[in-house]
């Protein structure tokens, strides 16, 4: 009897291992290799003629801005001026109450500048988005075209994110070609 079981527990085993076996290459069968690529968005964003426009429309748009800043600013610092030269012949009372005035557009001016920054950055984002689903899709293709299994950026506000790879994978030049944009010539000076 525990021959039998030995012998079924044998051949259990055996089964386990002819299953694991086929498995593992199968697996090993559908398991690409991997093949890592890079790109640099800034460096093809440098290249596209739509670049130019964005960052001629952000220009003005933070001009604008500013020039509403600046007259808030400027208003500001003559009630200022003018708080500092009638000083002295306030009474306590008003004295407290225009600086309680100051104070207040002091912080509504600092509140409009930090809207003024998001504003920026927000149309600065809603501007870019288009041109960067356009290279991401660019990307795909060269990606796909040549084999690479992943495709990182080489840097990310100016701070690199890939330490180390061999020219051979930056893929850049491929996506600014599938954009319609031949880096050699169309190179910025």
């Amino acid at each position: 009897m525990q021959k039998k079981i030995y012998s079924t527990l044998i051949l259990m085993l055996l089964a386990l291992g002819a299953h694991a076996k086929k498995t593992a290459s199968t697996n090993a069968k559908e398991t690409a290799p991997l093949k890592i690529g890079y790109t640099n968005i800034e460096y093809i964003l440098s290249f596209l003629p739509e670049t130019k426009g964005i960052e001629s429309e952000l220009a003005s748009y933070e001009g604008q801005l500013k020039k509403k800043l600046k007259a808030n600013v400027e208003e500001f610092q003559k009630k200022v001026q003018a708080f500092q030269q009638g000083y002295e012949t306030m009474t306590e009372p008003a004295r407290n109450k225009k600086q309680q005035a100051l104070q207040q557009q002091q912080m509504r001016i600092q509140q409009e500048e930090m809207e003024a920054q998001e504003k920026l950055a927000s149309k600065h984002t809603n501007l870019l988005k288009p041109i960067y689903e356009k290279i991401q899709n660019k990307i795909e293709q060269v990606a796909k075209e040549n084999g690479y299994t992943h495709v990182f950026n080489a840097n990310v506000g100016g701070m690199p994110v890939l330490l180390y790879a061999g020219e051979e994978h930056n893929i850049s030049t491929l996506v600014l070609k599938k954009l319609g944009v031949n880096p050699n010539q169309d190179k910025k000076k």
